[in-house]
C-alpha cells in the first residue's frame, strides 16, 4: 500500500499571481456508500448571502449561519426564519432527504412570514415560491429570497461529506468538553448537557438510560475501534445502531480525524430516563475499575 501525506497548503500572491501544484497519487479500493452510510456522513450548513443586483458581487454575508444533519432515517426538515435589521425577514422551510436510489432531494417552500404556536408548531403565512431539486455532484443549492434594483439576497447551501479515509492514532489526549450532547440513528437522546471540562478526561465514559459508551483516543483493555473524532464530534459505529456525541467545545483541531477506541454496553443503563453517570481519569487502571462497577 501506498502512503501518502496530505497537508495543508496556503498559496498566497504577494507578487503577480499564485500557483498551486499538487500531485497524489493513491492505490486503495473503494466502495460505493450505500444509502444509509451517506446519511451518516453528509452535513449541511446554511449561510444568507447579499449580492449586487446581479448577483456578481457580494456584499456582505449576514449574521445567520446554521448547520443541519440527519439523525436517523427521516428527513432533515427546518423552518429557517431571519429578522435582520435593514433587510427584509426571510422565511424559509426546507427538507433534504435520500431516496431508495441514494440521491439526495430537496424542497424549498419560501413564505412571506412565520410564526411559532403556543404548541410549538409553526404556521406560515403566504407561499412566494416552491422548487424541488435533486442534488448533482454534493453541490449545495442556493435560492434567491429576494430581489430588487440594487441588491439580491440568497440563501446557499453547502454539502460537507465526512470521510474516515484519514484517521490517525493521536495518543493520550483528553476528551473534554462543558457541553456535550449523545443521540443515535433511531432518534433517542442519549445524554445532554454533560460538562466533563474538569480533569485531564484520556479516558471518558457514560451511562444513560440508553446504554454505555467508554472511551478513548487511546486503546486500551478491552476496547476495540468504535468510531471516528472530528471537529467537535465523535461518530461511533455499532453494528445498525450508530452514536453521535456533539461537543459545544472543538474536541480536536480542525483538520485532524482521530480514531476512537472504545466498548458500547447497550445492556448496561441508569434507572430513570434522563439519568446520566459518568467517569473520565488519566489512568487506564482507574478507568477499567470504573467501568467494572455496576
Amino acid at each position: 500500500m501506498k502512503f501518502c501525506f496530505l497537508f495543508l497548503t496556503l498559496v498566497m500572491a504577494f507578487a503577480t499571481h499564485a500557483e498551486d501544484i499538487n500531485f497524489s497519487e493513491f492505490d486503495t479500493p473503494r466502495k460505493e456508500l450505500d444509502v444509509e452510510s451517506l446519511r451518516w456522513k453528509i452535513e449541511i450548513q446554511g449561510n444568507l448571502l447579499v449580492f449586487n443586483k446581479t448577483g456578481t458581487r457580494l456584499l456582505f454575508k449576514a449574521d445567520e449561519e446554521r448547520k443541519w444533519r440527519f439523525g436517523n432515517d427521516k428527513p432533515i426538515t427546518s423552518y429557517w426564519n431571519v429578522a435582520t435589521k435593514g433587510l427584509p425577514t426571510t422565511a424559509l422551510y426546507h427538507e433534504w432527504q435520500f431516496n431508495a436510489q441514494g440521491e439526495l432531494q430537496v424542497k424549498f417552500r419560501q413564505y412571506d412570514s412565520m410564526a411559532k404556536n403556543r404548541d410549538g408548531s409553526v404556521k406560515t403565512g403566504k407561499l412566494l415560491q416552491e422548487k424541488d431539486y435533486t442534488v448533482e455532484n454534493m453541490a449545495g443549492p442556493s435560492i434567491v429570497l429576494y430581489q430588487d434594483d440594487t441588491r439580491r439576497i440568497v440563501a446557499q447551501f453547502h454539502i460537507q461529506v465526512w470521510t474516515d479515509d484519514n484517521t490517525v492514532d493521536i495518543g493520550k489526549l483528553g476528551i473534554n468538553s462543558n457541553r456535550m450532547t449523545i443521540f443515535d440513528n433511531k432518534g433517542n437522546v442519549w445524554a445532554s448537557r454533560l460538562d466533563n471540562s474538569t480533569g485531564n478526561n484520556v479516558y471518558y465514559g457514560v451511562t444513560t438510560h440508553q446504554g454505555s459508551v467508554y472511551m478513548s483516543y487511546l486503546p486500551f483493555e478491552g476496547a476495540k475501534k468504535i468510531g471516528v473524532a472530528e471537529k467537535n464530534r465523535i461518530r461511533i459505529d455499532q453494528g445498525p445502531l450508530r452514536i453521535l456525541i456533539e461537543s459545544s467545545d472543538a474536541l480536536l483541531p480542525r483538520g485532524i480525524q482521530a480514531n476512537v477506541y472504545g466498548i458500547v454496553d447497550l445492556n448496561k443503563r441508569t434507572e430513570r430516563l434522563n439519568q446520566v453517570r459518568s467517569n473520565g481519569s488519566d489512568k487506564e487502571s482507574n478507568f477499567l475499575e470504573a467501568i467494572k462497577q455496576k
